[in-house]
């Protein structure tokens, strides 16, 4: 597959009113290949979760332009209302959320394949079931309801509604973050399969490192609203430039003794009011490398380079 699905451009999304605006999505620009998984990870506030709201047509936009190509077209500008007219869908962390608790669930599925329909019809319960059975539901299943399914289960079934939709660009806001450790390696590889099958792209957020390296392609790292370093997943990991990448790596549990006995890189303090951001680098308060130029000077992204960083003196530090 070649060509982008997903273009982002100066993205702003702030809360609040005019004069004491909190933009929790700051200037953010991305690139997402047809095909492929763009994990975004970073801290509790950092923006993620907003940040594939909008893109999903969730929250309004404030600045910037949000580009989604149809199957086998040209990126367009994706319409401004809910869902972007079908171009997109959205797993969310809490199926239960997701689901109608009065609802069988083979009608939750059912619902994107009659949009216009007050009621769903019944002719439609044969595809829904089948959609059910490919994500690992059986059909015995299909006339439950939500609260009588497992945790795992109804992630499940949230994943085949957001397939039933058709939709080729799928934003996966912490999908197994709310999972038991031992659900969540196949829920992982129920994405990949469907992504591999249907031809699917993903927006995947997580603050789990581990998530994002089984099956993330690319990865952003963002924090107080912005994108702090990006590239190829296997690059930004092994070899992570920024100093809060290199302390949100350090900070994954490991049963190796070698890693146990590597210097972690600590983070003091908490993430900054985001309508009070510091001046110039957003993370230099909590950096033990900031210098005077952190305070007085922005860093960027280096436009045009696959891995990319916005820290001033990465060079000198890694």
């Amino acid at each position: 597959m070649t060509g982008d699905a997903l273009a982002v451009e100066d993205l702003v999304v702030s809360y609040g009113n005019r004069r004491d605006p909190l933009r929790a999505v700051d200037r953010v620009t991305l690139r997402v290949a047809r095909g492929e998984t763009f994990g975004v990870i970073g801290e509790s506030g950092s923006g993620k979760s907003t940040l594939v709201m909008a893109i999903a047509g969730l929250l309004p936009v404030a600045r910037g332009r949000v580009r989604i190509a149809p199957r086998g077209g040209d990126l367009t500008d994706a319409p401004g209302s809910v869902g972007r007219d079908g171009q997109v869908q959205v797993i969310f962390q809490d199926p239960m959320l997701a689901l109608s608790p009065s609802l069988p669930i083979w009608r939750s599925v059912a619902e994107p394949l009659a949009p216009t329909s007050f009621r769903v019809p019944t002719r439609l319960r044969a595809r829904a079931v089948e959609l059910l059975r490919q994500v690992g539901i059986g059909p015995e299943l299909a006339g439950r309801g939500p609260a009588q399914l497992s945790g795992g289960q109804r992630q499940r079934v949230t994943i085949a509604r957001a397939v039933a939709a058709d939709a080729p660009l799928v934003m996966c806001d912490e999908p197994v973050a709310a999972l038991d450790i031992s659900l969540q390696a196949g829920v992982l590889r129920l994405l990949d399969d469907l992504r591999e099958r249907n031809g699917l792209t993903y927006v995947f957020v997580s603050h789990d490192m581990t998530s994002i390296a089984r099956l993330a392609d690319q990865v952003g790292v963002m924090y107080l609203g912005k994108l702090v370093e990006a590239g190829p997943v296997r690059a930004v990991l092994r070899e992570p430039r920024h100093p809060y990448t290199q302390a949100l790596i350090s900070a994954v549990p490991t049963v190796s003794s070698h890693a146990r006995a590597r210097r972690r890189a600590l983070l003091p303090g908490e993430i900054p009011d985001a309508r009070r951001p510091p001046s110039g680098c957003r993370f230099r308060t909590r950096c033990r490398f900031a210098q005077e130029r952190c305070a007085v000077e922005e860093p960027v992204l280096g436009a045009g380079e696959a891995h990319q960083v916005a820290c001033h003196f990465w060079p000198e530090i890694r």
